[in-house]
Formats: C-alpha cells, structure tokens, sequence
C-alpha cells in the first residue's frame, strides 16, 4: 500500500474509532478496521489482567469456541512474551514457535505459519497486545507489520476512551440512583407546611418561623418526640429564598455510626468494604438548599468534629478522597434532647452545640395547646379520610372532649394516630361516613396501653353537632366551660383553673359565646 493510501486509511481508522463510545463497539470496530489495513485469517485483541492476557474481542476463531475465554499466563507462549517486550509490532515466520492461536481458528489447515503481533501502550505502560494470524509464511510483509504498529497506538488510546466514558456513564447511573433514592426519602417526608391551631403557643411559633424563615440563618429545632419539629423545619424551607430546591434529610439517629460520615460527606470507590463506586453525600446533594439535620443529638460524639468543621469551613471531603469540595446549604437541626444537658455530661460538644444553635426554635408539647385540639382533630380527620377512602367524618364533642382530657406524652403524633386508628375502627362498619363520638372514645388505648382517656376538666354536655366547623367549635368550648361551672358549683374561680384559664379570660369567653349561642339557636341535635 503507498504511503499516502495508508495514511488515509489510518485517518479513516482513526475517525471510525472516535466515534465510538461503547466498548463492545469500539473493540467491535477495531477489527473491522485491521481487517481493512492488514489481510489476516485470525486476528485478536488482547487486554493485560496482572502477569496474564485475556482476549476481549477476536475474529477468525472456530463457531463453537468464544475468544473471550481464551486467557495467557506470561511464560506460557514464547510468541506472546516477545511481543510484550518489544518496543514495535513484530512478524514471526518460525513454524516450529507455537502460535498461542493454533487449532482455534476457522481455516481446515492446522498450523498457523505467520503472526503478527503489536503491543498496545498508554503513558508508556504496555496494557495488552493486537494480533493477525495466517495461514500460509508469506502473507505478513514489512508494511503490514508498521501498520500494525499504528493502528495498535490508535486502538489503545480508543480502548481507554470508551472505558472512561463507561465509567462516568456508571458514575452518572450511581448519581440518578441517589437521586432517585432522596427524592424518594423527600416525598416520603414531604407534606404541609402550615402550624395548625390558634392558641398562643401555635401563633408564637408562626411568628418564629416567618422571623427566621426567610435568612440563612442556622435553626435548631428543639422539642418532645412527636411535637412536629419536622413540620418546623419544612416551614423554615418553605419561607426561605431556597424553597424551590428540595429540602434534604439527614436522620442521625437512623445511620448506624461507621456509617453517618459516609453519609454526610460521601465516598469515593474502594474507600471502604462495600464502596463499589463513588457516592456524593448529603452536604453535596443539599448545595444550594437547605439540609435537615434531623435527630442531631443521637449522632456519636467521635465525628461530631468532622461535622463542627464542615460547618464552620463549608467545605467537605468525601471519604477516601483528599479534594476539597465547597457547599452551600442552608443548615437546620432538630433534637429532642437536651443538649446543654448533653453537654455538661460531655456527651455532646459544646462547640458544636453553640454553633447549630444559632436561632433556637422550641416546639410545644401538644399538653400545652390543648385549646388547639378540636382545630387539629379535625385537620387530621380531613386528611385520613382521604387516604381510608371515606366520604366524610363527624367529629362529636364527647369524643373531642375525652381525647381533650388526655396529657398526651407522644404529642401530635400520637393524636393524629389515635385519630386513626379511631376511623380504622369506624370503617369496619362498611359505611362512607364515620361518626366519632363519645363511644368511639372508650373504646381507644392510648400508646399501646390500653388506657382510656379522661376528661380530668370535666366531662362535655351530650350533645351531637353538624353544621360548620367554627359553630361545633364554639359549642364545644360553651359545654366544656358550662361542665366546668357546674363541677365547681359555680365557682367561676375554680372552673377557670380546672379548665387552665385565669378568671378573667374565662367571664370574657363566656360572655362572648352566651349572646352568640342566643342569636344563633341552639346546633340542631343528630
């Protein structure tokens, strides 16, 4: 072949073989091209696995026999260690060398009689062979053997493009695949955003949170288990300037300890048992919104230093991995813990703790809004009968009025539970709509022990109302302050305390709910 014709055909290799992204694909088309640029009977491609070389992709072999299970130790075949070693493609004519290819070809002959073979080298490292096999000594000539040498430096460099692009298309796989998983954990974890009730503590809370909601400023959320602090912290995301990203949940206490780093900061491949590839962590995947560091007084004390720099430097490094990445996360903590105490028992750093406690948020108990429990009833009724598939739900004052009696140590969550389980027991009636009322209300154990709730304040008038929310509302508060009076034989004093009230408050919500009761008339009784 002329100079100029072999140039052009080694151009034309070359762009056939960049335009090749897939590894089957690539080594699929080097074959094809050295078939164009050298006449061969057999030819190979051959990958070094440590002292051996394995065959990724041949041509020219026997129907019944896959190349690729065709591996070489260095020293069993005297033709592929001079290759190895040779600084060009070298031509063997002695039939008396074994060829490493004898027997496995397609052609009737036995013996191949000429071989050419080429190592493949990247940065000066050999990292496999190319081979062309014949059936008959004068087939190979000079030419062929310089165009070999070429070709074999053009098919190493597109071998290790296509396996760089197979590893970032596996990187990219393992990304989706984590995006996948915490947008799963987000929607999960995702709900309202609204602090339900009206009392002082729930408007205080309300106003806390439209305070800080809108800054960047670091939240600790502390409160009872079951207070809502999560609900908390989605309204500090959802006032915030980073509300369209989606908030990102860290749960110490749900990460066993060898793991919370890991977690938080990511890893790359091989850094430990089990890290078959690179993972980024929470900090990476909450840059340029806000992460919720949920349960933070449960995380060990011994990385709690790592966390501390993270945040002071806003920078990480995954594990395994010396390179510094910078983030930007808005940071709100939660804990129901109390971490001064945690502190002055040395089990949680002072340091640490001062630095998420920029703007301390306290949730309160549900045994401090009690006056929020009608309103809250009814949301959660509203919104489980949705998902039991029920038409509607009458909430009866008896049933309000006992559950209103209970201190309630599992909070909010504990209610909305309760509320369940009381329209899981209506449903089994068959019927769309479910009617709570006082008998639905014996019949609860509150936090598995059976218990049945009090009214201790008093027991509600026997009424059963229909008609607007703000109307039962009113009615069930004039029941319970008029059970109030008459326990306390009229002693406004004493019905004001048995019912958490000063007097004062008391006379003036009695005299506003009286003339309104008049004008309206009395709820009409189901």
């Amino acid at each position: 072949m002329a100079p100029i014709a072999s140039l052009r055909a080694l151009v034309r290799s070359a762009v056939e073989l960049t335009s090749r992204h897939d590894r089957d694909a690539v080594l699929d088309t080097i074959l094809g091209e050295l078939e164009r640029l050298v006449p061969f009977d057999a030819a190979s491609v051959m990958l070094r696995q440590g002292e051996a070389l394995r065959v990724v992709a041949g041509r020219g072999f026997r129907r019944d026999l896959d190349p690729a299970t065709l591996t070489f130790a260095r020293g069993e075949n005297p033709r592929l260690d001079r290759a190895l070693s040779a600084r060009g493609a070298v031509r063997f004519t002695d039939p008396d060398q074994p060829d490493p290819f004898d027997g496995f070809t397609r052609a009737r002959l036995g013996h191949l009689h000429s071989c050419l073979a080429a190592p493949m080298r990247l940065g000066g490292e050999v990292v496999g062979l190319i081979t062309a096999d014949a059936h008959d000594k004068a087939r190979f000539e000079e030419q062929h053997a310089e165009m070999l040498e070429l070709f074999a430096a053009l098919a190493a460099v597109a071998i290790r493009n296509a396996e760089q692009v197979s590893a970032l298309e596996q990187a990219r796989a393992r990304l989706q695949s984590e995006v996948t998983t915490l947008a799963q954990e987000i929607r999960d974890t995702s709900g309202g955003t609204e602090i339900v009730g009206g009392s002082a503590p729930a408007r205080a809370l309300r106003e806390e949170i439209a305070l800080v909601g809108p800054t960047d400023t670091t939240v600790l959320i502390l409160g009872e288990t079951g207070t809502g602090k999560e609900l908390v912290a989605r309204a500090l995301h959802a006032a915030s300037g980073r509300r369209d990203r989606p908030l990102i949940r860290f749960d110490a206490s749900a990460v066993a300890p060898s793991l919370v780093e890991s977690e938080l900061y990511g890893h790359v491949k091989g850094a430990f048992t089990g890290a078959v590839g690179a993972r980024p962590g929470r900090f990476e995947v909450a840059d340029g919104s806000t992460l919720f560091l949920d349960e933070i007084g449960e995380l060990p004390l011994e990385v709690q230093p790592r966390l501390l720099r993270a945040l002071q430097e806003r920078e990480i490094e995954r594990v395994g991995e010396t390179r510094v990445r910078r983030f930007d996360a808005r940071i709100i903590a939660a804990t129901n813990r109390d971490l001064e105490a945690e502190v002055r028992g040395k089990r949680f750093r002072a340091d640490l703790f001062h630095r998420l406690a920029v703007y301390p948020i306290r949730v309160p108990p549900l045994r401090e809004r009690l006056d929020d429990l009608p309103v809250l009833c009814d949301h959660f009724a509203r919104k489980l009968a949705a998902r039991l598939h029920l038409h509607s739900v009458e909430l009866e004052p008896p049933f309000v009025a006992a559950l209103q009696g209970y201190d309630w140590p599992g909070n909010v969550r504990e209610l909305e539970n309760t509320i369940e389980r009381a329209l899981v027991r209506a449903q089994a009636a068959g019927r769309p709509r479910a009617r709570l009322d006082g008998a639905a209300a014996g019949a609860l154990g509150l936090a598995g022990s059976g218990e049945v709730p009090r009214a201790r304040r008093g027991a509600a008038a026997p009424v059963v109302l229909e008609g607007p929310l703000r109307e039962a509302t009113e009615h069930f508060q004039l029941a319970r302050i008029e059970a109030a009076l008459a326990a306390s034989q009229g002693n406004l004093a004493a019905a004001a305390r048995s019912l958490g009230l000063d007097r004062s408050n008391l006379l003036r919500t009695l005299r506003r709910l009286r003339p309104e009761r008049e004008r309206r008339g009395k709820p009409r009784l189901v």
